[in-house]
C-alpha cells in the first residue's frame, strides 16, 4: 500500500519529524532562520510530492535528504560564514540539557562535509552505504569523513567539561538522537 495514504498522515508526519528536519539544518547551517527555512523547504516538498513512499522510514529518509540538500544549498549561497554568538544561543535553547548544547557547538563547528556524515551517520542511524547514496559520493569517503569528524570532535571536547559525557556517550555501542539517549561507539562504522 502506498505510504501515506492520506492528508492527517502528511500531517501526522510533518508534526513528527519537524525537530528532526530542523535540528539537522541547525548543526549544518548555524542559523535558526535559514535552519526553518531548510525544514520548511523539505516540509513544503512533503506537501507537493505526487509519489507515494515505500513506508515511513523511506519517507523520513527522503525527508532527511530534502533537508540536508536545501541547507546545503543555502550554504553555497552565502556571501561568507558568520559565527553569532546570539544565533548559537537561540539554537541551542531546544537542548534538554547543557551537554546537548556543548556537543551541538562542537558538531556545529566542523566541515559541512563532516557534520552532515556525523548528523546522518548518529542522529539519524543511517548506513555508511545510504550516507554514500544520500551525499552521491563513496562509501570509502562517508568512512573517512567520519573518522576525521570524530578526531577533530575528539580533540575538541578532549580536556572541557563535556568530554566525559561525550567518551561515555561515543564508547557505547548504542544510538542516539542527541536527545539523551547514548551513541554509536566512535570507533564503529556500520555497513
Amino acid at each position: 500500500m502506498p505510504y501515506p495514504d492520506s492528508r492527517e498522515d502528511l500531517e501526522r508526519i510533518a508534526r513528527e519529524n519537524v525537530q528532526r528536519l530542523y535540528a539537522h539544518a541547525a548543526v549544518l547551517l548555524r542559523s535558526a532562520s535559514d535552519a526553518e527555512d531548510a525544514a520548511e523547504e523539505a516540509l513544503y516538498r512533503l506537501f507537493k510530492r505526487k509519489k507515494p513512499f515505500e513506508s515511513e522510514e523511506h519517507c523520513r529518509a527522503w525527508l532527511i535528504k530534502v533537508t540536508v540538500n536545501a541547507s546545503l544549498k543555502i550554504l553555497r549561497g552565502r556571501k561568507r560564514f558568520t559565527d553569532d554568538p546570539e544565533e548559537l544561543k537561540r539554537i541551542t535553547k531546544q537542548f534538554e540539557y547543557p551537554e546537548q548544547s556543548e556537543l551541538f557547538g562542537a558538531v556545529s563547528g566542523l566541515d559541512s562535509k563532516y557534520k552532515t556524515v556525523i548528523m546522518l551517520y548518529y542522529y539519524e542511524d543511517m548506513s555508511v552505504k545510504e550516507i554514500a547514496g544520500i551525499l552521491k559520493i563513496s562509501a570509502t569517503a562517508v568512512t573517512t569523513r567520519l573518522d576525521r569528524a570524530r578526531q577533530q570532535l575528539k580533540e575538541k571536547l578532549e580536556g572541557s567539561s563535556e568530554y566525559g559525557y561525550f567518551k561515555g556517550k561515543t564508547e557505547r555501542n548504542n544510538v542516539s538522537d542527541f536527545h539523551g539517549k547514548g551513541y554509536r561507539g566512535l570507533g564503529e562504522n556500520k555497513g
